[in-house]
């Protein structure tokens, strides 16, 4: 009872110690910041330390001098883009700003004790206010990109831009409505051919990929992959005509598939030792050694399919390749063992381990698997 009392004691300071550190790095990091004369960073930093340890002196201390400084910064940004109305900057100056206030107006309470006195809290109000204000700035952020000859990543951001405004300020002006008209022009409807030879099972697995790829982003809401007959997408990719169905085509080819079949490899390897004895002499017992020759025979098996795929996407609206690549996937089994023959040492086996390699067909999975997951990401990174 006394040993597990122990250990949970044991245990209990030694994750104080790892809290202790993490925070003082953060500490660390933050002083190093102000340094520079990023404030706002440091902020951040000492934020992330003081929620760890709300107790922590240093970061309570470093916080109090700091957050006035990193406000006035944001502040500073914001007024300096106001002037030249560069809207999409200023939006993202208030974003450091609010994220500034709602850092401390959700602090831990401790910390609004200790430093209430020297640092005024922010009230609701003033939050609600800093986001209608947000809200708008986005607004004006996303009509700057109105009226004009949009390539797909500058209409991802006019959308992107409305989005952002109507999360903080729903019902300022027609920005629902703006948001989902350009909503409608930035959405990707892609559609994939497939060459014949390509298996089933590849070509539902890329468009898996892609998708699951795509949703770690912020494109996730944007991107739809539209099942559809092969002469719509032909028809839409020879003209390089967008027809209202999709707008983007990718076309995945399987060059080859390449087996090696299983092969052995072998190497005689010629060994010594020495065989040590008694004897009975004239003059007594004599120890003497006599040289015995073995032999190893190292084997090596192994077994392996490749396969090369390329592909083509293209924007069906202008007829501009947004991507292309040649990728390669490969599935491959190997192992090396060792036999021994002749007069070998006393306790050396005379077999090694052997085992079956992984079949043709299970190479030529993994090789699909290895190139589909590679295009995948790709195609995920341009589309």
């Amino acid at each position: 009872m006394k040993k597990i009392k122990y250990l949970s004691i044991l245990l209990i300071t030694m994750l104080f110690i790892g809290c202790s550190n993490a925070e003082e790095r953060m500490n660390s990091r933050a002083m190093s910041e102000i340094e520079r004369g990023n404030f706002i960073k440091a902020s951040y930093l000492l934020n992330n330390a003081i929620k760890i340890n709300p107790d922590y002196l240093d970061g309570v201390v470093n916080y109090r001098n700091v957050y006035p400084r990193a406000i006035d910064q944001a502040n500073e940004n914001v007024e300096e883009y106001k002037k030249v109305s560069a809207y999409q900057l200023e939006a993202y100056s208030y974003e450091d700003l609010l994220k500034l206030k709602n850092n401390y107006y959700y602090a831990d309470p401790i910390i609004h004790r200790k430093l209430g006195l020297s640092i005024e809290i922010p009230t609701i109000e003033e939050l609600y206010k800093l986001k209608s204000t947000m809200g708008e700035t986005y607004y004006l952020a996303g009509n700057e990109l109105e009226n004009r000859e949009l390539n797909r990543n500058e209409k991802r951001e006019r959308y992107y831009l409305y989005e952002r405004g109507v999360e903080l300020s729903p019902k300022y002006l027609d920005i629902v409505n703006r948001r989902e008209v350009a909503y409608k022009e930035a959405l990707v409807k892609a559609m994939f051919k497939f060459s014949s030879n390509t298996p089933y099972a590849s070509r539902k697995s890329l468009a898996i990929q892609i998708k699951s790829e795509v949703a770690k982003g912020r494109k996730k809401n944007l991107i739809r992959i539209i099942p559809l007959e092969e002469n719509t997408f032909y028809t839409a990719w020879r003209n390089s005509d967008s027809i209202s169905k999709i707008n983007t085509g990718i076309e995945v080819n399987m060059n080859y598939i390449t087996k090696t079949p299983e092969s052995l490899q072998r190497k005689i390897v010629p060994l010594t030792w020495n065989e040590e004895y008694i004897v009975q002499t004239k003059k007594g017992p004599e120890k003497r050694t006599i040289k015995r020759n073995y032999f190893r025979y190292d084997y090596y098996k192994s077994s392996s399919v490749e396969v090369s795929f390329t592909y083509i996407m293209k924007d069906l609206s202008t007829g501009e390749i947004i991507g292309s690549g040649d990728f390669k996937g490969i599935g491959g089994d190997s192992y090396r063992w060792s036999t021994y023959s002749g007069n070998i040492p006393s306790g050396q086996g005379r077999n090694g381990y052997t085992r079956k390699l992984r079949s043709q067909k299970e190479l030529e999975k993994i090789a699909l698997e290895d190139a589909i997951t590679k295009i995948s990401k790709d195609i995920s990174e341009k589309i």
